[in-house]
Parts: C-alpha cells; sequence; structure tokens
C-alpha cells in the first residue's frame, strides 16, 4: 500500500534508487491494511514519525505514548483520515435521520458506549455550528468532501454530509477513541 503522500516526498534519495519517485496506489490498492505499507528505510512516511512508529531495525517491546499538537494537526487534516471520516458519516447518517440516533451510533461504533453527556454536548455542538456553516457555504462543503479518491455518497446533502464529517473527524480523535 503507498497512500496518499506529499509531492517530492523522497526527492531527496539517491539518484540510482529505484524507489527515487513515490507513486501513489490507485482503487483498492490504496485502502488495503496499513499492515501491507511501502516503507523506505532512510525515509519513513511522514505520519508514522509523527506518531512515533518505531524503528525496523531494533526490537520494540513496548511503544511509547505520546500526544502532541502535532500529532492532533495530521489526525484532522491528512487526506486518509479525513476520507475515512467521510465514509464514516455517510454510515452514521444512513443509520437514521435522527440526531440523536445518529450520535449514539457514532458512540457505539467507536466506542462500544454512549457517549458521556458532556461529549455528546461538545459534539451535538459542534455539528450545529457545522451545518451552520456549511448551509451558508455550500462549496466549501463540496470542496471538503471531495478530499480523497473513495465516492461520495450524492443521495447525501453535501451540506450534511460534510457537517457529519467533521463531526466524525472530531470524534476519531479524541482522547477516548485514540488512546483506550
Amino acid at each position: 500500500m503507498k497512500p496518499y503522500q506529499p509531492p517530492g516526498i523522497w526527492d531527496g534519495s539517491h539518484d540510482a534508487s529505484n524507489t527515487r519517485k513515490y507513486v501513489q496506489d490507485h482503487g483498492d490498492s490504496l485502502y488495503r491494511r496499513s499492515l501491507y505499507s511501502f516503507w523506505k528505510r532512510m525515509a519513513t512516511m511522514p505520519d508514522m514519525d509523527t506518531f512515533d512508529s518505531p524503528m525496523r531495525d531494533a526490537a520494540c517491546t513496548r511503544r511509547q505514548r505520546t500526544d502532541t499538537p502535532l500529532q492532533a494537526l495530521v489526525a484532522m487534516n491528512e487526506p486518509l483520515r479525513l476520507e475515512a471520516s467521510r465514509k464514516l458519516a455517510e454510515r452514521v447518517i444512513h443509520e437514521s435521520s435522527n440526531v440523536d440516533a445518529r450520535l449514539s451510533y457514532l458512540g457505539r461504533v467507536l466506542l462500544s458506549r454512549d457517549w458521556s453527556s458532556r461529549e455528546r454536548a461538545v459534539l451535538d455542538s459542534a455539528l450545529s455550528k457545522f451545518r451552520a456553516t456549511y448551509s451558508e457555504d455550500p462549496a466549501a462543503a463540496a470542496r471538503l468532501l471531495n478530499v480523497g479518491e473513495s465516492k461520495i455518497d450524492r443521495a447525501i446533502p453535501a451540506p450534511e454530509l460534510a457537517a457529519w464529517m467533521l463531526v466524525s473527524s472530531a470524534a476519531l480523535n479524541l482522547d477516548a477513541v485514540v488512546n483506550k
């Protein structure tokens, strides 16, 4: 698997290297499990470095647990994660037409439990703000939804899907989801 990466990611590589140019996968190959990610020994993927991926030339008995602003920046903006948030949002929207039922479903999918009252209030408030923003600017919603190569469910209005996409992204990045 060769996931989304910034252009020129390996341009500083040795000139004779057969992997000097990074060519991203497309279609089904792009969505293979990360277990099959292509690694280059001298230039690991930036998101793997950001999340403290262990080096492959030494044994790692325990991963260190860190939580940095740079990790949050990657988790909220990396194309693969945004695309996953959109797909989760589509799943949540298809589950019910009721906001409370959708939020409950999101909690069960991500945590196998209901949200606490505080978590639910934060997500509900965020949803209201995102809905207001994207209902006023459907073009911005369409731009957000175009992140990634997977097909967009056109049956869902773009402002609604964009709002739920960002709520899903926020939920995916909560400490309770990431670290527990």
